[in-house]
């Protein structure tokens, strides 16, 4: 198969993306009281708002639904022709139907008309055009304007559909504005991404706990100090008490700091009586603590203020150590 110019093959994807785009910008000149009215009725009404489309439609419908409910807007997508089979009993007397057809005469949709009428559900149409079929029966119309697609011959539901799209966004955006739907309450919604991480995820729940804690009792030497902080890899060592409450951290820095001393008397018998020396002679005495409550996007925050890689976990209630957070497992979790 003999492809053409590359040239010619971007010169057409730019004109598609500037005529798909020509569409959005006439579409948002021509916005009015319409959106406003639908603005209003899905907030006046209880229930959710039913979204529905056929084919492209279709699609666009069930990513408007996803978004809404996202967002802050209860809703959910419902098939036209499933509903026409028993899926109408999905939708309860406080819905609102969001209908969504580039020809506004959809069968399907229009058939359904009766039953939403006779359950007194209020509709909303998206059609390119105000005067078509579903738009006369409607209590409100959303018309995109678009009916010329973009791309060779204009056959492909292209434009129609990402005017459809970009209004779809319009309306939950600006019910999440009017809901006063915040960044907390999207994060509810969203546990497993990483705005759900960054407002919910706790310092307990990724610290190092238990065995893989690096520490040493007060008194051990200074050389099976690093012993411990270099097998626990967390560029650290906890030092606690008999009782395990914490005493001090020794760090690669305090290491560094110990080191520098016998670099500077160049006797080897020096740097061994060094390494035989109690690790509390050069442990951190005040290292930053957290509780494990603590937010993990809080305890980054700290690290990156303090400039400080790690983080010791104190029970809230006294000083016993349960646990070390390293940078590091915020960057795994992403919270960074």
């Amino acid at each position: 198969m003999e492809f053409s110019p590359q040239d010619h093959l971007v010169n057409q994807g730019r004109a598609i993306l500037e005529s798909e785009a020509k569409s959005l910008s006439e579409m948002a000149s021509r916005l009015g009281d319409d959106f406003s009215n639908a603005i209003h009725l899905i907030l006046s009404r209880e229930g959710k708002v039913v979204v529905t489309g056929l084919g492209k439609s279709g699609h666009v419908a069930r990513k408007i639904a996803a978004t809404l409910s996202s967002t802050g807007t209860s809703a959910f997508f419902l098939h036209p022709a499933e509903a026409l089979h028993g899926d109408l009993g999905m939708i309860d007397k406080g819905d609102t139907v969001l209908a969504l057809s580039k020809s506004g005469n959809t069968a399907e949709i229009m058939a359904l008309i009766p039953f939403l009428k006779r359950l007194s559900i209020p509709i909303i149409s998206m059609v390119a055009r105000s005067d078509s079929e579903m738009a006369g029966v409607s209590d409100v119309v959303l018309a995109t304007g678009v009916e010329t697609e973009a791309g060779l011959h204009g056959i492909a539901p292209t434009s129609s559909t990402t005017a459809m799209m970009a209004l779809g966004d319009a309306l939950a955006l600006v019910l999440l504005s009017e809901r006063r739907f915040g960044v907390t309450d999207f994060a509810n919604l969203h546990p497993g991404g990483a705005l759900g991480r960054r407002y919910f995820l706790r310092v307990s729940s990724i610290m190092h706990k238990g065995s893989s804690i690096p520490s040493v009792q007060a008194g051990t030497s200074l050389g099976d100090a690093i012993i411990e902080m270099t097998g626990k890899k967390l560029g650290l060592t906890t030092i606690l008490s008999e009782n395990g409450t914490l005493l001090g951290i020794l760090t690669d820095g305090d290491l560094r700091r110990a080191i520098s001393m016998v670099s500077k008397i160049s006797s080897d018998s020096m740097g061994s009586s060094l390494l035989s020396r109690p690790v509390e002679e050069f442990m951190s005495t005040h290292p930053v603590t957290i509780s494990g409550n603590t937010l993990a996007s809080e305890a980054v925050r700290i690290m990156e203020e303090k400039k400080i890689s790690q983080l010791v976990v104190l029970a809230d209630n006294d000083n016993k150590l349960e646990g070390v957070l390293h940078f590091h497992d915020c960057l795994r979790e992403k919270i960074v």
